[in-house]
């Protein structure tokens, strides 16, 4: 079993074409999802997730007003560009 930090990125980076096929399922809100693992890096893994503008809108208007979907929704809607200070 791996216990730390090094170790684990060293053998990621060894198996990383096999790893770049592979899918993370998360849990979020009542459905669970599936992240790809599109990088491996020295520091870091990367998880990557296409989400449609039409599934968002189908789930929000299904009832999931916790899930992913409804996530992205409320970032997009809240977003307001910052003011660049001179």
């Amino acid at each position: 079993m791996i216990d730390n930090a090094e170790d684990l990125a060293t053998k990621a980076q060894d198996n990383k074409a096999g790893l770049k096929r592979q899918y993370v399922n998360i849990p979020i809100g009542d459905e669970e999802y599936g992240f790809r693992i599109s990088g491996i890096g020295a520091k870091s893994v990367k998880l990557e997730k296409f989400v449609k503008y039409d599934d968002i809108m189908e789930a929000i208007e299904s009832g999931n007003d916790n899930g992913l979907e409804a996530m992205i929704k409320q970032i997009i809607e809240d977003y307001e560009e910052e003011e660049d200070e001179e």
